[in-house]
């Protein structure tokens, strides 16, 4: 019987508004329609936050498949949800590559996920923080058994509205760790450079220095009026110069380039209807 049912899904992209237009809406729409139909919407950054897009799956199953005490129900999920995620996962994967690698071709850069939330019905939110090429975990279909069972044997307490993996605390530790351990490789690189540079530049300082005294003594001796004349060039060449770094300082948003790392997914953010967040072990099953 199970292998006749499978669950509805729904795409919603929830994007940064600054990355938000109407070229990108049909973009989204055009390239994810053989996978479900989907819609986008836009949120605003918050205290200027890195942009953050977000996919979340709405799977809707019109019957019960969460609670494991129901043994319809758990006949239902083992039968049906963990091979349809599976390709679902693999499916919109392939898709958001695909969709990438189109861009690339036009000479633009990638459109990141950040995270996908995973909605099962009224039963739970599930946050998965993607890789970074916003590729999905390939044990995510794990978490979301592990999940499903903890909420079944009450171990995240109460009023839990999302589940996120790892917590933001955590991803936001990991992150500037990323980001430090770049910087710094990027400095030890420019060094080096530089220490390379540095026996160049000095074969040349003495060379340097004598043309520089030949031009100082040239225009010392030039007359006041041709003095004038070059000040005249000068400026008016300046003028266009000018107005291209006017125009070059306007407002434009680029999507930042995040450092690429393998994501820790160990420590989970419960996150509760009252605001609080508490730290989950998964490795020890306890809060931290």
């Amino acid at each position: 019987m199970t292998a006749f049912i499978r669950p509805s899904l729904i795409l919603r992209m929830d994007l940064d508004e600054r990355l938000f237009n109407d070229e990108c809406v049909s973009d989204i729409k055009r390239s994810y329609s053989y996978v479900s139909p989907s819609f986008v919407q836009a949120h605003k950054p918050v205290d200027g936050q890195r942009p953050e897009n977000v996919m979340r799956f709405m799977i809707k199953l019109h019957r019960a498949y969460w609670d494991k005490s129901d043994e319809a129900a758990q006949q239902l999920w083992e039968g049906v949800m963990p091979k349809w995620l599976h390709n679902m996962f693999s499916k919109v994967s392939n898709t958001i590559t695909a969709a990438n690698n189109v861009r690339a071709e036009n000479g633009e850069p990638a459109f990141p996920y950040h995270w996908l939330e995973l909605e099962f019905d009224d039963n739970a939110l599930i946050a998965v923080k993607t890789g970074s090429d916003s590729s999905f975990p390939a044990d995510g279909v794990d978490m979301v058994e592990r999940v499903r069972d903890l909420m079944n044997d009450g171990a995240l307490g109460q009023d839990v509205t999302c589940v996120r993996i790892p917590s933001r605390a955590s991803y936001e530790a990991q992150l500037a760790a990323a980001e430090q351990a770049q910087a710094e490789a990027a400095a030890s690189a420019e060094q080096g450079e530089t220490a390379g540079q540095q026996g160049a530049q000095a074969i040349d300082v003495a060379a340097a220095e004598g043309e520089a005294v030949v031009v100082a003594d040239r225009v010392a001796d030039a007359a006041e009026g041709e003095r004038a004349d070059v000040a005249d060039r000068i400026a008016d060449a300046a003028e266009p110069a000018e107005a291209a770094a006017v125009n070059a300082a306007e407002p434009t948003f680029a999507m930042p380039e995040l450092p690429a790392f393998n994501v820790d997914y160990g420590t989970w953010g419960i996150e509760y209807a009252d605001g609080t967040v508490r730290e989950f072990d998964a490795a020890a099953g306890a809060f931290s």
